[in-house]
């Protein structure tokens, strides 16, 4: 009985069940539901294509697309597999502002601002990759590599540390998971 009190008094270990409990409710529905049918994997995939695309073609140069492989002419296809539509980054970062509090108008707002930019990214991402096969391609590696730590992980960190703020300026911080800090 002690144990379960003082768990449910430590705001660190609430979060990390309620970060378990999503992780596990959305590897059942992926993994269940959502993979098997292809279609949000596909649309990812296919409309960040589309929209490089367009801004590529916007840019000058000719782009040539087939399902889910773009290239500018002259140079080899990257295909965009579903590990690199953003979807997990996407749950990733929403997983954090769903289980660390706050109030449903602000998470919801943090939600469709955060995804919308995580999309955005990934499309300028998608954009630069073509330029590297074409300008860099001996570095085209390295790039691949180290891509998340330049455009989405310090994107959705300073997203994270803003609603952790909101989270403060808007409820007392003893207060915040109705609890103490200890």
């Amino acid at each position: 009985m002690e144990i379960a009190n003082r768990l449910n008094q430590n705001p660190f270990i609430g979060f990390l069940l309620r970060a378990l409990s999503f992780y596990l409710i959305w590897q059942i529905i992926y993994d269940l539901i959502l993979h098997p049918d292809g279609r949000l994997d596909e649309f990812l995939s296919l409309s960040v294509i589309y929209i490089s695309k367009i801004v590529l073609t916007f840019l000058g140069w000719t782009v040539h697309t087939y399902e889910r492989i773009i290239w500018i002419e002259g140079t080899q296809g990257l295909e965009i597999v579903n590990g690199c539509n953003a979807l997990k980054l996407m749950v990733l970062y929403s997983g954090f502002i769903i289980c660390f509090g706050n109030e449903f108008k602000e998470k919801l707002r943090f939600l469709v601002i955060g995804i919308a930019m995580i999309y955005l990214l990934n499309a300028i991402r998608i954009i630069l990759f073509n330029l590297a096969i074409l300008y860099f391609k001996q570095y085209w590696d390295i790039f691949h590599e180290f891509s998340p730590f330049l455009f989405f992980y310090p994107f959705i960190l300073w997203l994270w540390y803003k609603w952790t703020l909101v989270g403060i300026k808007n409820h007392d911080i003893r207060s915040f998971y109705g609890s103490s800090l200890s």
